[in-house]
């Protein structure tokens, strides 16, 4: 029988050896700023990291800021989480990571939602590793000529300050150019500034594809809305953006890559130094098409594009 010491010893400490299996550790998120596709990368994050067996409030400290899309904000975000010594700082977005990147090269970093850690000079740190979000562009190319055969100009709007999105439309700009098609160019710096340039493109474009920009995304409706009223498609590469009112977009399966950061952040946690994880690139996209935009706009989606989306709606 065991005895009332024994009984005390074991609801002190925690029955078996399950509860006591992971050590205490302390996950600290830096994001730059609030939209879907990065709010889904963060709560599959905290998912995956449940189901390897760190729980709030129990065996995980979890620590999340916010930078509003604000860069000053975000180098703020990244000294405070710095001080913090937590055991991992998980970054979604170029400018975060690189706020946090530049002040310690001890505390692991993982980043997400960066589509080029070359151009942003985030590959060699020592203590830096994630998953990109990069969208090949022939597949976007291709996708708005099998909607828009006739297609001849595509608008961009980027924020010119990102070394993400010069990456991206520069790929943009060199697959276009071998299929005949001119990019045309709006740069912003800020999100307030995001329907200000829309408006420059009307009338000079056929449609308009938006790269994985933060600082564009965040301000989506005013695009939409402009877009909608001069009978401009939207395509993009965020897939979010088809619920919200863009015609189509191909990108990264975002609940997906939140559980591979998941992963990433596990291996950290038990001990696999940073050299050992090389940067990944996502596998897994979707196609998202939204008919009653394609409707609206008078646009035929093929039906062989259509039993290639994930989702129609």
């Amino acid at each position: 029988m065991q005895s009332f010491w024994g009984w005390i010893f074991i609801g002190f400490f925690g029955w078996g050896s399950n509860a006591l299996a992971l050590e205490k550790v302390h996950v600290a998120v830096g994001q730059i700023v609030e939209h879907p596709a990065l709010d889904t990368l963060r709560e599959s994050l905290k998912k995956g990291l449940e189901e390897k067996g760190y729980v709030e409030g129990k065996n995980l400290i979890w620590t999340y800021e916010n930078a509003q899309g604000n860069p000053t904000t975000a180098v703020q975000i990244g000294h405070k989480l710095i001080s913090l010594e937590p055991s991992a700082i998980v970054t979604l977005s170029t400018p975060m990571t690189q706020a946090v990147a530049t002040a310690t090269s001890k505390i692991p970093i993982v980043f997400g939602a960066v589509s080029d850690p070359v151009t942003a000079k985030l590959v060699g740190h020592p203590n830096v590793t994630g998953l990109t979000d990069f969208v090949p562009p022939k597949q976007q190319i291709e996708l708005i000529k099998t909607i828009i055969p006739q297609v001849k100009t595509i608008g961009v709007i980027f924020n010119a300050g990102e070394a993400n999105s010069q990456k991206q439309v520069q790929e943009l700009k060199t697959f276009s150019r071998q299929e005949g098609i001119q990019i045309v160019e709006a740069t912003v710096s800020k999100s307030s500034e995001v329907s200000a340039a829309m408006k420059t493109l009307v009338g000079r474009v056929d449609a308009i594809l938006l790269p994985t920009d933060n600082t564009v995304i965040s301000a989506l409706e005013a695009i939409i809305k402009i877009g909608a009223h001069n009978k401009i498609p939207i395509f993009g590469s965020d897939v979010d953006i088809v619920r919200r009112g863009a015609l189509a977009a191909y990108g990264v399966d975002w609940h997906e890559s939140g559980f591979v950061l998941a992963e990433i952040v596990n291996n950290i946690l038990k001990g696999t130094p940073i050299a050992n994880i090389p940067i990944q690139n996502p596998t897994s996209f979707i196609l998202r098409i939204n008919s009653k935009v394609a409707q609206k706009m008078r646009l035929t989606i093929p039906e062989t594009l259509r039993k290639q989306a994930n989702v129609v709606r």
